[in-house]
């Protein structure tokens, strides 16, 4: 049987998941957590999605990818009677958000990288040091490597 009918935009999960780049259980588990609306079902049972939920998954997996755990963006997209503008004006403010909170996490990680940084060139210095010879000023005070 054919996985989808790329004539009409109406999809079975096996596409959904393979146009979204994600795996069949993760559109499952998307749809359990509410995040996708409840599909249409074939006589047989079957789901169907379409354009929008594909966008909804693409959408789901970058706001994953950039930090978000699933209620927030639950929170992003799943209306609960709020309005739109309201909705969209949410979604910006926490992706500003993470947005600084990850400039803040890249200038640790510097400030972090320029330590490890001063700190082999101090422990350097041991490679060739001599503790019988060492003057009292050697860097690494008291020979502690």
């Amino acid at each position: 049987m054919a996985e989808s009918n790329t004539n009409t935009g109406v999809y079975q999960i096996g596409e959904v998941a393979r146009r979204s780049g994600v795996s069949v259980r993760t559109v499952r588990f998307y749809e359990q957590k509410g995040l996708l609306e409840t599909p249409q079902r074939t006589s047989g049972g079957m789901r169907l999605f379409d354009d929008r939920d594909v966008s909804r998954v693409k959408l789901v997996r970058r706001l994953r990818n950039v930090g978000l755990d699933l209620e927030e963006i639950r929170d992003v997209m799943v209306s609960d009677g709020v309005d739109r503008s309201e909705r969209v004006d949410h979604t910006l403010e926490v992706l500003r958000l993470e947005a600084e909170r990850s400039r803040q996490r890249i200038a640790e990680l510097h400030r972090e990288s320029e330590e490890r940084e001063a700190l082999i060139s101090l422990v350097s210095q041991c490679v060739t040091c001599d503790v019988a010879d060492c003057p009292a000023e050697c860097p690494p005070q008291q020979h502690v490597i």
